[in-house]
């Protein structure tokens, strides 16, 4: 009988690490099927992007801004890499920005000297100087300030209109009336000369 216990007990013993493995798959496969479910249960739920930062001067109501929660919403993006992606988004464009300004800015800047070169070849000093003196007649300082901040004070095209409106102005000259016979009142043969009625 001792035989018997010993071999039933052999047998459980060889049965023992078979049981162990099943059972070890049946704690695996629940493991698996919890984190599963905890994965469908997170991908079901509706992440909350209301607390999104946006820096000054933007605005949730705007397109752009909308558009993309519908985005993050759409490939459930989780609010904190929301919010990375937005302030990503917003220093590239802000630096996009400045290249662009950057470069506007060194380009006209280019343009206002070749204007200036431009135009001290085609005028003589003289009549650069009437057309600054045509400038001040012409326009308030405050626009004066304008233009030449914006440099088309040296744009050859404004010089040129200018010069004409200066000398114009020089050519004009007072021309005085006919007092005519005293009294103020014009003479009429001095209006019409070759009239037969006079």
């Amino acid at each position: 009988m001792a035989d018997t216990i010993h071999t039933t007990t052999q047998g459980e013993q060889g049965a023992a690490p078979e049981v162990t493995r099943t059972l070890e798959g049946e704690v695996a496969a629940s493991q698996a099927g919890a984190e599963s479910g905890a994965e469908a249960a997170a991908a079901d739920a509706v992440p909350d992007y209301s607390g999104l930062t946006l820096p000054e001067g933007y605005r949730a109501e705007d397109p752009a801004f909308a558009d993309a929660v519908k985005l993050f919403d759409a490939e459930k993006i989780a609010p904190e890499t929301a919010q990375r992606l937005i302030d990503f988004t917003i220093e590239r464009d802000k630096e996009i920005a400045r290249a662009v300004n950057d470069h506007s800015v060194a380009t006209w800047s280019k343009q206002t000297t070749e204007w200036r070169a431009s135009s001290e070849k085609e005028f003589s000093p003289e009549a650069l100087g009437e057309a600054r003196a045509a400038l001040s007649r012409v326009f308030d300082r405050q626009t004066i300030s304008y233009l030449e901040g914006l440099g088309f004070t040296n744009h050859p095209g404004l010089i040129r209109g200018m010069v004409k409106v200066a000398r114009s102005i020089k050519d004009d000259s007072f021309v005085g009336g006919n007092a005519g016979r005293g009294n103020g009142a014009l003479d009429p043969k001095s209006l019409y000369p070759n009239s037969q009625h006079n």
